[in-house]
């Protein structure tokens, strides 16, 4: 059988599966379930070893290629989902039909796009040799551990996860740094002039103020201050201004004179 027509005929079978699941009883829904894990992770299992590597050497780039590995992924997540949920959970039949609606999507990019280029880039020959290694390879997954290849397979599509949670933890990291009171520095931190510096500044303030001190106060040779023991009067402080005494007796004599004259 080619390579291309065996894809295809995988493609009914899970879509069979799909649709028993949802008429089955509780009782009958796990060993279906397991059923479609097996075909799913089996087929995913024989394009990305063998089919998409081949193909790739046929056509070359393609965007087709790196897409069906991203699609590949998102079902492998949700098959793992659907692994973790009981059938009798209410959740069951609500991943189980975004389980649908992915495969469903990937099958129809896949046969409308990928597989007829695959088909005219490849000869018959080319596609029936590769159509054998693809149902070996399918018959050896599916006979494996199923479940530990799909955990192993889901790590590996899912390496930014764990940078994003490592990231996430940073801000959190900062927000607990800037609730924390600031530390208190140490006094060598602050930069203190030396001891000789010190006694400089010093001596220099006292210099200052002892010479605004002696510009405030009067100078020793200058105007003696009043004596406190001898009165008011004293020679120093009377005025140079007022007339002497004898003036007046002048005036009085002169007048005696002139009385007597006359």
């Amino acid at each position: 059988m080619k390579a291309t027509d065996l894809l295809k005929e995988q493609h009914r079978e899970v879509d069979e599966l799909f649709e028993r699941i949802a008429q089955a009883d509780t009782n009958e829904i796990g060993a279906l379930r397991d059923e479609l894990v097996a075909s799913l992770v089996g087929h995913a299992a024989i394009e990305e070893e063998l089919f998409y590597p081949a193909t790739r050497e046929a056509l070359g780039a393609s965007p087709l290629i790196p897409t069906s590995y991203e699609e590949h992924s998102l079902v492998e997540i949700m098959l793992q989902k659907l692994l973790s949920t009981e059938p009798g959970d209410e959740t069951f039949h609500a991943r189980l039909g975004v389980l649908k609606e992915l495969v469903r999507h990937h099958v129809e990019e896949e046969e409308q796009e990928l597989l007829p280029q695959a088909e005219r880039a490849m000869g018959a020959d080319r596609l029936e040799e590769l159509g054998a290694r693809l149902e070996a390879r399918f018959d050896q997954v599916r006979e494996g551990n199923v479940e530990a290849l799909l955990s192993q397979n889901v790590a590996k599509s899912m390496p930014a996860a764990g940078g994003r949670r490592t990231r996430a933890a940073k801000p959190a990291a900062r927000k607990a740094a800037a609730k924390r009171p600031p530390a208190k520095r140490a006094p060598t931190q602050r930069a203190e002039p030396a001891r000789g510096a010190q006694k400089g500044r010093r001596g220099a303030a006292a210099t200052t103020g002892r010479k605004k001190a002696a510009d405030a106060a009067p100078a020793k040779t200058g105007r003696a201050a009043p004596a406190r023991k001898t009165g008011r009067a004293t020679t120093s402080r009377a005025p140079a201004s007022r007339p002497a005494k004898t003036s007046r007796t002048g005036r009085k004599g002169g007048r005696t004179s002139n009385a007597s004259a006359r």
